[in-house]
């Protein structure tokens, strides 16, 4: 695990761009005691709300607290927002108020002093083709995927691509004919992480003590594994340090991130 500690530490203000759909998370918490009498729904009584940075700006919140410097390259506002009614650490309703990015003539971002690069695709129209495959082929650093849409083509250059399994499984439907990228890290939920190395793959099992919340864990996940890459570490070293600092997240209620000192002693 000492070296998997000094990964953390070669961490530390690594610049990591990211290209993608930003969003806020907000949170009304309150309490849930009575049914409506005007249709059999139950009544909410909110106690307070939070905001909290959602979708590709989540990612930047993950980055951040890892002790990287997060360099956003966002569409303009305004952005996706998601509200979720929680009573206690349970979920009652969620509502989103989506925002479609019409993409036009899109500058690209500056790739100077750059350590890596995180595509936060969530499929709201900002990662148009030709913007992603420009990035891709002018970046020299490692460039990290996670994608929500089964069009993979526009990353085939891409270092990793990580989906989930329901991501995977649906880009394999759609896209049975053609080879499998080279690596992918594979989000297992409950069953930890999968990396598949050219076909050679490695399951590592899953950490988390109690699952609250799943909400975020696939940006820690990148965000981990960005900050591994840019600290010149190897996908397994990745998978070890996300599948980590995803079992912390998914203790915490609602979006969370891992701080650094944090996956260190989960190191011990």
């Amino acid at each position: 695990m000492a070296a998997l500690k000094g990964l953390i530490d070669a961490w530390q203000g690594k610049r990591i761009l990211v290209v993608g759909d930003p969003g806020y998370d907000v949170y009304h918490f309150g309490r849930v005691d009575r049914v409506s009498p005007e249709a059999p729904v139950p009544v909410f009584v909110e106690e307070r709300i939070e905001d909290r940075p959602g979708l590709a700006y989540n990612v930047c919140q993950n980055l951040a607290g890892l002790g990287c410097i997060p360099v956003q390259c966002f569409p303009p506002q305004p952005w996706t927002v998601k509200r979720r009614f929680m009573v206690g650490t349970h979920q009652l309703l969620r509502v989103d108020k989506d925002e479609i990015f019409v993409a036009g003539l899109v500058d690209l971002p500056d790739l100077t002093g750059i350590d890596a690069i995180i595509l936060s695709d969530y499929a709201k129209g900002w990662l148009m083709p030709e913007f992603v495959e420009t990035i891709i082929d002018r970046a020299f650093v490692p460039v990290i995927v996670d994608p929500k849409e089964p069009c993979w083509h526009k990353y085939r250059r891409a270092t990793v691509i990580c989906p989930n399994e329901k991501e995977l499984q649906r880009w394999e439907a759609e896209n049975y004919a053609v080879p499998r990228p080279r690596n992918l890290l594979i989000k297992r939920g409950s069953d930890g992480i999968r990396l598949d190395i050219q076909g050679r793959i490695r399951d590592f099992p899953a950490t988390a003590q109690r699952v609250f919340d799943v909400t975020g864990a696939g940006d820690t996940v990148v965000a981990v594994v960005a900050a591994t890459l840019a600290a010149g570490g190897s996908l397994e070293s990745a998978a070890k340090l996300s599948n980590l600092a995803a079992g912390h997240v998914v203790g915490e209620v609602g979006t969370a991130y891992c701080p650094a000192d944090t996956l260190r002693s989960l190191c011990a």
